[in-house]
């Protein structure tokens, strides 16, 4: 299922894509940060829940060769990125009930 705001040109075409790329690691975490394009912020996710760099966590997307090795995620980064979107989700839900709460209040 699409995340993202953007309307693809084709959606059924599109999809496909995404089934396909989303089968394998690196693929799904490329995707996720496709979708979030401009949501959330690379440098402070790499910095607050890795404790490393933008550039780091740039390399890892985007699979870069770097000294004749490709970067990627291992699979416990890859949980812990999981975990770092879980996090984010769960903050931003409460937030939101916040919002909530007093909307109707002033």
């Amino acid at each position: 299922m699409y995340y993202g705001k953007q309307i693809p040109h084709n959606p059924q075409k599109a999809e496909e894509a995404r089934n396909k790329v989303t089968q394998f690691r690196n693929g799904a975490v490329f995707n996720a940060f496709l979708e979030l394009e401009g949501i959330i912020n690379k440098s402070a996710l790499a910095r607050q829940y890795f404790g490393k760099s933008q550039g780091w966590l740039s390399q890892r997307i985007n699979g870069c060769t770097m000294c004749d090795r490709k970067m990627a995620f291992s699979p416990d980064e890859a949980r812990q990125l999981a975990d770092a979107f879980r996090d984010i989700a769960h903050r931003l839900n409460g937030l939101a009930s916040e919002i909530d709460t007093v909307a109707d209040v002033e």
